[in-house]
């Protein structure tokens, strides 16, 4: 795949998370802020969040190394579409 930019990123952390929630029978959201934690915020679980690793890898086409991500950081929404967008611009 080519270099991704965050906002690419973000419109597939969008599309992902909103067929989950679908698939979950929970209600779609509007907008995916920059500060949106996520985790915290209930969109997803500890399981969820393994599932959109593998998700975010395969979007990319290739391994992304998210031990160099601070944990902090992983579960946010900015932080998580700038680093995956990084790291994609790595590997090309």
């Amino acid at each position: 795949m080519s270099v991704l930019t965050p906002t690419d990123v973000r419109s597939f952390l969008k599309d992902y998370l909103g067929q989950r929630l679908k698939a979950d029978g929970r209600a779609a959201f509007e907008d995916l802020p920059e500060d949106r934690d996520l985790l915290l915020s209930g969109m997803i679980d500890s399981i969820g969040l393994l599932d959109l690793v593998a998700a975010l890898q395969e979007f990319a086409g290739h391994e992304i190394d998210f031990e160099i991500l601070d944990p902090e950081e992983m579960t946010i929404v900015g932080p998580l579409c700038r680093f995956v967008a990084h790291q994609t611009s790595q590997v090309n």
